[in-house]
């Protein structure tokens, strides 16, 4: 009996305390960053016409990468001011299909790499938002506005009627069936 509380305060301690000695130390982030500047300068008295022409090349996938990453950061900010016992609440009172409808037009809406929303997605997640909801956003990502007039350029308006359809309706269904699998592996 006494080792059981004995063992239940250190889990309590360390879910308390354990990312403590897990926090990064500013100056261990800069270490890539300078890392990748200082080779880029040994690589510029190399051969500076090549290293001139990579260093324009980042600098432009930068740039494009730059907005998704900012838009991405902003909604993570307004996320964390978001009461997360309000925010409980709502997601516990409305019906599921509506979560998948809203995270549906979020990922249609959504833009740049994939990985650039899982941190947004995993505070979705500890706040209430189901993992089926989560693959409706990511299978809905599929869905690129701004590519609409090349699409049906290329392929005509009634394939991209039909395929736009195909994942809105598919991408819902892929969020019931990872939210009954992912709850038959929390039952287990």
């Amino acid at each position: 009996m006494e080792n059981n509380k004995n063992m239940k305060n250190k889990n309590n301690q360390q879910g308390k305390n354990g990312n403590k000695g897990k926090k990064k130390n500013s100056k261990s982030s800069f270490i890539f960053p300078s890392v990748v500047v200082l080779l880029y300068v040994v690589l510029y008295f190399v051969n500076p016409d090549k290293t001139l022409i990579a260093f324009k090349y980042s600098f432009g996938v930068f740039k494009t990468v730059l907005p998704v990453l900012s838009m991405v950061l902003l909604f993570l900010f307004l996320f964390n001011m978001i009461n997360e016992k309000k925010l409980k609440n709502v997601v516990e009172k409305s019906p599921q299909f509506v979560q998948y409808l809203v995270m549906t037009v979020f990922g249609t809406f959504s833009h740049g790499p994939m990985y650039a929303w899982y941190p947004l997605m995993k505070g979705f997640h500890d706040k209430g938002i189901s993992y089926g909801s989560i693959a409706t956003f990511l299978y809905a990502r599929g869905i690129k506005l701004a590519m609409m007039p090349a699409l049906i350029s290329f392929f005509g308006i009634k394939y991209t009627i039909v395929l736009t359809t195909y994942l809105l309706i598919f991408s819902n269904i892929q969020g019931i069936v990872v939210d009954i699998l992912m709850k038959d592996k929390a039952q287990a």
